[in-house]
This record gives C-alpha cells, sequence and structure tokens, in this order.
C-alpha cells in the first residue's frame, strides 16, 4: 500500500496583505518586512496590485536591504495573519509607511513595471504582480539578522494621482542563525 505524503510545510507561516493602500507622492519603501536574530525568515511570496485615478504605469521594486534598517517616515506595524493558531507570533515585522523613511543601502532583487487601471472607467484588467518562491528549486530569498529586510519600492518615482493598492507578502520562520 502507498504511502501518503504530505506537502504541507511544518514551519510556521505568516502573511500580511495591505489593502486600499495609498503611498506618498515620491514614495521610497512602502512595505517592509524585518528580521529578527536568531530566526531564518523565507520570503515565499510577494506580490502587487492596484487601480489609480487615471490608467497608469508604475515601476516596482523587490529591494533587500542588509546594511541597516529604514529609519524615520511615518509608519504603521500591522500584525499579520499567521496561518496556523498555534504557531508563535511572527519574529518578523512588517511596517507600512505613508511618508517616506531614510533608506540604506540594498540590492534589488525584482523589478517590473505594473498597470494600474482607471479606477471609475477601467479599460483592463490589472496587473496582479506576485512572485511565488515556494515552488522554485532554489533558495527562497532569506532574512538572518534584524537588520536585514525585504522592501517593496517605487524608487522615489511620482505615484499616480488616486493610486490605491494591494501589497502582499508571505513568509515562515524557523530558529536559525
Amino acid at each position: 500500500m502507498p504511502q501518503s505524503v504530505t506537502v504541507e510545510s511544518q514551519r510556521a507561516t505568516y502573511s500580511y496583505r495591505a489593502a486600499d493602500f495609498t503611498p506618498c507622492a515620491n514614495a521610497t519603501d512602502t512595505m517592509v518586512l524585518q528580521g529578527a536574530n536568531g530566526k531564518c525568515i523565507r520570503l515565499t511570496k510577494i506580490g502587487i496590485s492596484g487601480s489609480a485615478t487615471a490608467a497608469s504605469l508604475l515601476d516596482i521594486y523587490i529591494t533587500k536591504r542588509t546594511v541597516a534598517q529604514d529609519s524615520g517616515g511615518t509608519s504603521t506595524t500591522p500584525t499579520p495573519t499567521k496561518y496556523d493558531s498555534y504557531d508563535p507570533n511572527p519574529a518578523g515585522k512588517i511596517t507600512l509607511y505613508t511618508a517616506n523613511p531614510l533608506t540604506f543601502a540594498g540590492v534589488p532583487l525584482e523589478g517590473d513595471t505594473i498597470y494600474l487601471p482607471a479606477q471609475a472607467t477601467p479599460a483592463g484588467e490589472p496587473t496582479h504582480w506576485m512572485i511565488d518562491y515556494s515552488g522554485i528549486k532554489a533558495k527562497c530569498p532569506i532574512l538572518r539578522k534584524d537588520y536585514e529586510s525585504f522592501a517593496i519600492n517605487f524608487n522615489g518615482q511620482t505615484i499616480p494621482a488616486g493610486t490605491s493598492l494591494y501589497m502582499y507578502m508571505e513568509w515562515t520562520e524557523e530558529a536559525g542563525a
């Protein structure tokens, strides 16, 4: 008789989705997942979509910061969702910026242009941009220190009027240095 195999991860898994989020006028880091000492935090999925007053294109960048955490700006630290209520509270911290922080050195992880349709009269579907690292044979991007982070960044470009974004990050956590 064949043995059953579970493909469900045993790692604690968390996510956060910012809904109807309006970035500041010349946004840089907007949504940040900060690492934690003593934890191995694997980014498994990251995504973004949205709309604007008029149809627009928006460049997005996913940056891995490895020197120091963002500082300043105006931010909130919302509570991520636990996929299993028995998992511990997440060590990784989500920060949403409504005013630009001071950002430090980082390396680009991903980049793309997304289409934001007009809200009142959409002439097409918005780009639902998502990277799923969980299904690849390579390693997921990993944070191992509290000064490391992944950021959804807009590189200071002018954000289209009336922009409303949905931004998403999913990650796993386990002990490790």
